[in-house]
């Protein structure tokens, strides 16, 4: 799961019974429009809980054929604060805790946006190191490889304040223990799943104009909804509506 408790984070509280009441059945809309003419649909909806969705509906402009599709996508929940970030450590460096920025990622994905703010660091960036950082569907691993030296991950950096020392994205990354300098290091764990995809619309050469689809969905906070569609010289419509489970 996207989302591990540590000890030394303030813990997320237990909602109150009355409040739990009041958020049942709050339906919310993701709503948006496009012209498929030279770029079609591509849109990812996820959230920071488990979820369901309650429909799916797609509205087109004319009849033109077009394909269009609903997918469930595996991958990783990133929230703020609670799985974004992890500490690695060059041999000519101190301790860094890298952050990822909030969002959903598959594992291609995840492994792309640990380069970026790897890279990004000041003080890999003084010694001009730059990463390679590559998930395999096949194995379920992760691997971290600098351009210079020797790398090594901390899954507690006890070298500071115990608020701050886990590295609460570890776990994304298959990385549950430390991980003793090496070029490359790879995850101790495996994670598979990350860059599935399984079809709950699937529609070739469609000429209908309006498709909806109500067959409720659960989904737990590492899935995200990937609406596709090819291009045509069409606009389309769509709106899915779903509900977070508190």
């Amino acid at each position: 799961m996207a989302i591990k408790d540590y000890p030394n984070r303030i813990q997320k509280q237990t909602v109150p019974a009355i409040d739990r009441v009041m958020a049942m059945r709050k339906p919310q809309l993701v709503r948006g429009s496009q012209d498929i003419t030279a770029s079609g649909l591509d849109v990812v909806v996820s959230t920071n809980d488990d979820w369901q969705i309650n429909s799916i509906k797609f509205t087109f402009s004319g009849a033109g054929a077009r394909n269009f599709s609903a997918k469930i996508l595996g991958g990783r929940q990133v929230v703020a604060d609670r799985n974004d970030s992890l500490w690695f450590q060059h041999a000519d460096t101190l301790p860094q805790e890298i952050t990822l920025d909030a969002g959903f990622y598959t594992g291609t994905e995840l492994a792309a946006e640990l380069k970026t703010q790897m890279d990004a660091n000041a003080a890999f960036t003084a010694l001009s190191v730059t990463f390679t950082v590559a998930y395999s569907a096949t194995t379920g691993l992760f691997t971290i490889t600098p351009s210079a030296g020797n790398i090594r991950y901390w899954n507690a950096n006890t070298m500071t304040t115990p608020r701050y020392q886990d590295s609460i994205a570890g776990h994304l990354f298959g990385l549950t223990a430390d991980v003793a300098y090496g070029s490359p290091i790879a995850s101790n764990e495996t994670v598979f799943g990350l860059n599935q995809e399984a079809w709950i619309i699937d529609e070739t050469a469609s000429i209908v104009t309006e498709s909806f689809f109500d067959d409720l969905k659960i989904l737990d906070i590492d899935q995200a909804l990937h609406l596709e569609t090819n291009t045509a010289a069409i606009t389309v419509d769509y709106e899915v509506n779903y509900e977070d489970m508190v």
